[in-house]
């Protein structure tokens, strides 16, 4: 009985082992720091298959075959439904395949990031607490109540607790904290000047403190106490960077700049010479109606485009940059030459959506460099200057292939808006760059450059 006893455990021992094994399919070193899952429902008796979240698709399934590779495990890249093949391989006599997929769901780092700078000071603010280090801030902000807290919308409660909650994984995490840390050392100065009723965080246009504007540029609030209805509040455009850096004072991108100057049928036009010029001479391109997506941006043609850029860009690296380069510059052409049509047009697009003129409620940059802060006095400078303006003219950088200046000129100043338009999206050859399509690039304004005349 003893003996039996004994071999059922051994059987159990051996299944348990036998079970391990085949969890531990792949080393986790294999997957270069993604988040990943075994897919239970993809894999089987004779394949595992793995799902890596990736923000760089592309990318980040080449590093993983190098790291399969070094690690002397039998891989290559396999082909699949998606616009990212897949990584096919064999590891411990049993076929594996990893799908690195797109980030889904919760908050991209880009938004986890600028919501540390905006929500945590107004949180401190509020509760009265004045932060001396990272660490102690985190660990004041773990034990907030967001449920009470005044200065985060009730539709915004969620986005709140999800940003304390995930702060300390984002890459820029001490960064952003010590940014933060600025900022609210600036709103209790702001306090020792002007007495602060109470800060709000404008998470989005929908949720920004009755009686300001749902497109004022502000990050966050501040309602001054004792002050006339109407003039209470003190819209902050936050900015982070190093010393020297610009940080941009728009992001847009250049369909809504042609739709304020009523400007679609150009637009149009210059989508139309790209595919001629740039797109129409890549193998597997789908026809001009719908390339890019069409109307809506989703047709079906869209994934077709994407895998046909994909694989321009694996066979033909070089190729690939010089079209994207060539597709830049017919679109900085454009909006070149939309600046240039309209003096009067294009100074009320400076004052409406640069500027943001809203009377009713200011608007002050502040940048947070490190622990410090400081305001940025550009928007002030270009705002008193454009009464006087006399003369625009829009015109290429002749250093860089996605710069182009905004110069004007009053009878005895000239004033340089420098401006960008290029790609802004992370991801594969078929999302980035020719995969953000002729109406799709992004539109900067970065600060100002004065001179003499």
């Amino acid at each position: 009985m003893e003996k039996f006893r004994q071999h059922a455990t051994n059987q159990s021992f051996g299944k348990f082992l036998r079970l391990v094994e085949a969890e531990e399919t792949l080393p986790k070193s294999v997957f270069v720091g993604l988040d990943y899952e075994k897919s239970s429902k993809q894999s089987s008796s004779v394949r595992d298959v793995y799902i890596a979240r990736s923000s760089n698709r592309e990318d980040d399934r080449d590093k993983i075959l190098q790291k399969l590779k070094s690690l002397g495990i039998d891989a290559s890249i396999g082909s699949g439904g998606s616009s990212v093949d897949p990584v096919d391989g064999k590891y411990n006599n049993k076929s594996f395949r990893i799908l690195v997929k797109p980030l889904s769901g919760g908050m991209q780092e880009t938004t986890l990031n600028s919501s540390i700078t905006e929500l945590f000071p107004c949180i401190a603010f509020e509760k009265k607490y004045k932060p001396k280090s990272v660490e102690d801030f985190m660990e004041f902000l773990m034990s907030v109540d967001v449920k009470s807290m005044t200065c985060v919308h009730s539709k915004d409660k969620e986005a709140a607790q999800e940003t304390i909650n995930k702060a300390e994984f984002s890459s820029k995490y001490k960064e952003k904290m010590n940014n933060a840390i600025a900022i609210t050392e600036y709103l209790y100065d702001e306090n020792g000047s002007r007495k602060i009723d109470s800060v709000y965080w404008g998470y989005r246009s929908s949720s920004k403190p009755q009686g300001v504007p749902p497109n004022h540029p502000g990050d966050i609030f501040i309602k001054f106490s004792g002050q006339k209805k109407g003039m209470e509040f003190l819209g902050v455009s936050l900015k982070a960077g190093g010393k020297k850096t610009k940080e941009p004072q728009l992001n847009t991108y250049i369909k809504p700049v042609f739709t304020f100057f009523k400007a679609d049928k150009d637009l149009q036009a210059l989508r139309k010479t790209a595919y001629d010029q740039v797109y129409s001479n890549i193998e597997g391109m789908p026809a001009i109606d719908n390339f890019d997506g069409g109307k809506n941006g989703r047709h079906k043609d869209r994934a077709e485009t994407a895998k046909a850029l994909v694989a321009y860009n694996r066979k033909n690296n070089r190729g690939y940059e010089a079209d994207y380069d060539k597709m830049l510059e017919i679109m900085r052409t454009g909006i070149i030459n939309l600046f240039n049509k309209d003096k009067n047009e294009s100074l009320k697009y400076i004052k409406s959506e640069i500027l943001r003129d809203a009377p009713e409620v200011p608007t002050i940059v502040i940048k947070a460099v490190d622990k410090s802060y400081e305001e940025v006095t550009d928007r002030d400078e270009l705002g008193v200057f454009l009464p006087q303006v006399s003369f625009i003219k829009a015109s290429s950088s002749k250093t860089s292939k996605q710069n182009w200046n905004l110069e004007l000129k009053s009878r005895d100043q000239l004033i340089n808006m420098l401006m960008t338009i290029r790609s802004n999206k992370p991801g594969t050859a078929g999302q980035r760059k020719l995969g953000q399509f002729p109406t799709g690039l992004a539109v900067k304004y970065n600060g100002l450059k004065s001179t003499d005349k």
